[in-house]
């Protein structure tokens, strides 16, 4: 009997080596993601310390527990499932995912039949003319009948063709995030029957839980059945699965992959990186290259059990041609994404600008900074509670600069449009209908709206007179919550550099919007192809 155990005990032990390849450093304890990331010489290619076993190879995972029976089927991807368990805890229950989804799919869908009535249908010069017409006090005209198209393709022009390409793209595109709702709602009541029957969490608890606490019943259960067979997981071993991919990210970001020979007046340029040969680059990822390399890197480098694919590492010429292809197919799709967002952007704020005008000029962290502050196995919900805490901070900062001359020039407009504004709020109180006179060609009403907003957008760029003037305590107040705080701003905090680097990352309306809009044209390969083929870190 002793013999034969300590036979079995050895074939574990060889299926175990054979199967998962530990590398010898996660045997004492070192399972960060920065160590896998960043090390020199990692000794195998595989980012964790723990692997499922291959379903076609043993079909039977209890051989492997002596026995032990594993009370439900075993989890074939964990990395997807603890996705699909954390995803299910940040939007609160299913009953929130799928108001959210009806919300979404509605608010697409309305944005897309909006902006083909008003690129397709409208008519412009008929609206016009009606106008003319109810001001002049004629007989008013039908709407229906003098400002929309009778025949919309008549006559058809690019433009026309333009129009109802993209609404064709994006009408498919909407039938397939219908489409793809019950695709996913499988998995997503598989989540809830675990949250309810293995964790003991309604979706009436999950509101209020907190996230740990979550960890803590999932890493309990496994007392009761093995989510690994491999070993028993905790809750570092859970967050590092979740946040593989976005770690290699993290990652590439930390080692200067994305520095581009850009100049800094280029929108979304962000910190300066020097290069080993002397040169000095710039960081950049507007959303457009966030997308590009999460398709065509992070969703295709891993295998079926998440380690790196060797055809991925040993063929980088197959990643140029799929980061070309993507680039080509962006550019084809620029036109008809830039028409849909600005629809979207002006659906979404034009409520805001008309009733909060000032807010839209605020600055807002950009997409570069936003993984350029998160830390690894840092999950989303607890990253926006540090980056949204420290935004109050970063205007603070922000506002220790004033231009003196910007100040008084809108000191000047804002005394010059708040004095039309009021004269016409005094007339308004005199009889109400004096408004309806025209000015210009205009209305009353028009010249009250134009001139509050001027009013409040001048106003927020006049200089706060009791500002404290100090850099050096505001710019600590925001590294204690964005816990980044390069050397070559220690020290500097009031001078030019600074300033600009630091406004780099936190941008002005106008600029973030570009980087939300706008895309990229630049020549990602190589640095990518250096980072992926040529590092220690990934071999």
């Amino acid at each position: 009997m002793w013999l034969m155990k300590m036979s079995s005990e050895r074939w574990s032990a060889n299926v175990s080596r054979r199967f998962f390849k530990w590398p010898s450093t996660m045997y004492h304890g070192e399972a960060s993601a920065t160590a896998g990331l960043l090390s020199s010489e990692p000794p195998e290619i595989e980012l964790s310390d723990y692997q499922r076993l291959p379903s076609g190879d043993i079909e039977n995972p209890s051989d492997l527990l002596k026995g032990e029976r594993v009370k439900v089927g075993p989890i074939s991807d964990l990395d997807r499932f603890f996705e699909r368990l954390y995803n299910y805890y940040c939007e609160k229950g299913l009953w929130c995912i799928v108001t959210r989804w009806i919300v979404e799919i509605s608010c697409l869908g309305f944005t897309i039949g909006v902006s083909g009535l008003i690129l397709l249908f409208l008519d412009w010069h008929g609206l016009r003319k009606c106008g003319l017409a109810v001001g002049s006090g004629s007989k008013p005209c039908d709407l229906a009948k003098e400002a929309f198209h009778k025949n919309p393709f008549r006559p058809f022009t690019v433009f026309t063709g333009v129009v109802v390409v993209y609404l064709g793209i994006f009408s498919l595109y909407w039938i397939f995030c219908f489409l793809r709702f019950f695709a996913q709602l499988k998995d997503t009541l598989e989540i809830r029957d675990f949250y309810k029957n293995s964790l003991k969490i309604t979706d009436r608890e999950i509101q209020t839980i907190s996230w740990s606490s979550v960890l803590e019943k999932t890493v309990q259960f496994q007392s009761i059945q093995r989510l690994c067979v491999v070993k028993d997981l905790s809750a570092h071993d859970v967050v590092m699965r979740i946040m593989r991919k976005d770690n290699f990210l993290i990652g590439m970001l930390n080692k200067g992959v994305l520095a581009m020979p850009i100049p800094r007046w280029v929108p979304g340029a962000g910190p300066v990186v020097h290069k080993a040969n002397g040169t000095e680059n710039r960081l950049m990822l507007t959303k457009t290259l966030e997308w590009t390399l999460n398709w065509c890197i992070l969703q295709n480098m891993f295998d079926r059990n998440f380690s790196i694919r060797m055809d991925f590492i040993n063929n980088p010429a197959l990643l140029r041609k799929r980061l070309i292809a993507v680039g080509f197919g962006m550019l084809i799709l620029s036109p008809f994404l830039i028409i849909f967002m600005l629809v979207y952007f002006f659906l979404r704020h034009a409520e805001q600008f008309y009733n909060r005008p000032s807010t839209v000029a605020l600055p807002r962290w950009s997409n570069l900074s936003r993984w350029l502050f998160r830390e690894f196995n840092e999950v989303d919900h607890l990253f926006k509670h540090r980056l949204n805490a420290s935004i109050k901070h970063a205007i603070d900062y922000v506002k220790q600069f004033p231009s003196p001359i910007v100040s008084v020039i809108a000191k000047f407009i804002a005394f010059v449009a708040g004095g039309f504004a009021a004269i016409l709020i005094i007339i308004a109180f005199l009889d109400e209908s004096l408004l309806e006179a025209h000015l210009f060609g205009r209305n009353l009403f028009w010249y009250a709206a134009v001139f509050g907003t001027v009013t409040a957008i001048s106003r927020a760029a006049i200089t706060d007179e009791f500002l404290v003037f100090d850099p050096e305590g505001s710019m600590a107040l925001v590294a204690q919550h964005t816990h980044y705080m390069p050397k070559s701003w220690r020290g500097a905090e009031n001078s030019e550099d600074v300033r600009s680097e630091f406004e780099s990352l936190f941008q002005f309306g106008a600029v973030y919007w570009h980087d939300v809009i706008g895309g990229d044209d630049l020549n990602i390969c190589d640095p990518i192809r250096s980072f992926l083929f040529t590092t220690k870190a990934c071999r």
